[in-house]
């Protein structure tokens, strides 16, 4: 079992962060173009734009907030603040994406596989640099931690609650085809985000 802990330069975690931000970003605009749903707090914020008057951008930062002293207490200040200037970086990259980016959905499996795909490359990336998106992140990371279990396998359980909310403003057929997704992100970071593989320290 490896133990070797790397200890990662301010440049590597800036340029780790903006890179995952940048994927999480067009992933995001990707699912939210084709009205397909994810988990954690993009999940509830993309389910939540179907309800209220406000752009996916805004609900997901006003969700995260709680999170955020969550953060603060189990996983200490610099984490907290990194994750919450994440979340507000890869909102405002979201907010921007429609004015560069068009996406044409025409198969909603397809682009759930491929958005879910680029997601867990993003999530992947900022975990290793001490961030997160705040939110079911925040839960699956204490989890491995505190308990040795996969953030990937609480994520999925997790994620798998808002799947079933969807239900009711998707409708089956787009659910099944997040479900995939979902799946295809969680097994990105079961399978890459292990302290018996892999640990950063920023």
């Amino acid at each position: 079992m490896r133990t070797d802990s790397f200890q990662h330069t301010w440049y590597e975690d800036v340029f780790g962060i903006a890179t995952g931000s940048i994927l999480l970003s067009v992933g995001i605009s990707l699912l939210h173009s084709g009205e397909i749903l994810t988990g954690g707090t993009v999940g509830l914020a993309l389910l939540l734009t179907h309800q209220l008057y406000y752009s996916v951008s805004v609900i997901y930062v006003l969700i995260s907030i709680p999170f955020f002293f969550l953060g603060i207490w189990k996983k200490g200040l610099i984490f907290a603040v990194r994750s919450f200037l994440n979340i507000v970086l890869v909102s405002y990259l979201v907010s921007l994406m429609p004015k560069f980016l068009t996406f044409h959905v025409s198969n909603k499996l397809v682009v759930s596989i491929l958005a879910n795909a680029i997601l867990g490359m993003g999530v992947l990336a900022i975990f290793r640099h001490n961030s997160s998106l705040g939110g079911f992140n925040i839960i699956a990371l204490i989890f491995q931690e505190n308990f040795k279990i996969r953030a990937g396998y609480i994520q999925v359980v997790l994620d798998s609650l808002v799947l079933v909310a969807g239900l009711i403003v998707f409708g089956l057929q787009t659910t099944l085809s997040s479900l995939v997704g979902v799946v295809i992100l969680n097994s990105i970071l079961a399978l890459n985000h292990r302290s018996d593989r892999y640990v950063g320290h920023s």
